[in-house]
């Protein structure tokens, strides 16, 4: 992966004091992103959000402080794009090659297409399409086109376009790590009535009232409205989770026995961290017919309470 010109992309796309590029400590391109209602930083290597702060409150994510930064591997944290699959990969096209985990799209070095802003808003627009490395994994054309907007909240949208002659089935999802104070002092609400499954059973059943998490949990929940928000009582925080483009919704996290698997997570991060992913999967897969479209739209807001 060559390395990128960080002063060509800040003459080409940066403006001083709102959209500023830098390389991480793999040399991977990393812009910041500016305004005057938030923060954010993101990572051309996954189109990859590592950090969101909104004015006068603290970071709304959750970055694993033995994150790798590397060519090849996933980083823990932030905001992942999961595509063109969710989870682990059910076809086996070709079984010699390594199918990774949550797909290619977070190890890929996305395109910059276009940024720009204006008074209170700042976007950046990135894009990744087939390749012979991508054709090596999932023998299919396409393009993907991600909008990062910041305004007063933060909003991600991921076009999926089939440029191929064949129809396509994929899984995807937004993935993002909130940060907490401690998951004991977290609810999640907006799952009232909601039905779900505990991965990997596909046994459904009813959540009953707010949702607070004593125990591993990988639950797919079908809520009645598509608006999930995370309360945290020692930060005095809600987090508004909007999304459209899916049904489903995605509660994880590892837990004390199960976050030892990790080598990227500390033993205790566990109680640092909630995922709550707006995904395809399982009964809201998606398939496309050759030059069709879906669009997978994700929206965060924090506020004091």
């Amino acid at each position: 992966m060559p390395s990128p010109d960080i002063p060509l992309l800040n003459r080409r796309f940066g403006s001083a004091g709102r959209i500023m590029f830098r390389s991480d400590e793999a040399g991977l391109p990393i812009v910041s992103l500016v305004n005057t209602y938030a923060a954010c930083e993101v990572s051309l290597y996954g189109g990859h959000v590592l950090d969101y702060r909104p004015a006068g409150l603290g970071p709304v994510l959750f970055v694993s402080k033995r994150a790798v930064f590397e060519p090849g591997k996933p980083i823990r944290g932030g905001i992942p794009i999961c595509w063109p699959w969710f989870g682990k990969a059910e076809q086996t096209v070709l079984p010699a090659v390594p199918l990774p985990l949550h797909g290619f799209a977070r190890i890929m070095q996305w395109n910059l297409s276009e940024t720009e802003y204006t008074a209170n808003t700042t976007e950046l627009r990135l894009s990744l399409s087939d390749s012979e490395l991508t054709r090596q994994i999932w023998d299919f054309a396409f393009a993907l086109k991600l909008r990062i907007r910041l305004e007063q909240h933060l909003t991600l949208e991921l076009v999926t376009e089939n440029r191929d002659t064949r129809p396509f089935d994929l899984s995807q999802g937004f993935h993002p790590y909130f940060r907490v104070s401690d998951i004991s002092a977290v609810s999640v609400h907006g799952l009232n009535g909601a039905t779900f499954t505990n991965h990997p059973s596909p046994q459904r059943e009813q959540q009953h009232g707010t949702l607070t998490l004593q125990g591993e949990t990988n639950r797919i929940y079908t809520p009645e409205k598509n608006e999930i928000a995370i309360r945290d009582e020692k930060l005095k925080r809600a987090t508004l989770i909007t999304f459209s483009g899916t049904r489903n919704v995605v509660v994880w996290n590892p837990w004390a026995e199960r976050i030892k698997t990790f080598d990227d997570l500390a033993p205790d991060d566990y109680t640092r961290m909630l995922c709550v992913e707006p995904a395809n999967l399982g009964d809201t897969s998606i398939t496309l017919d050759p030059n069709e479209r879906h669009t997978l739209r994700m929206d965060i807001q924090a506020r004091l309470t």
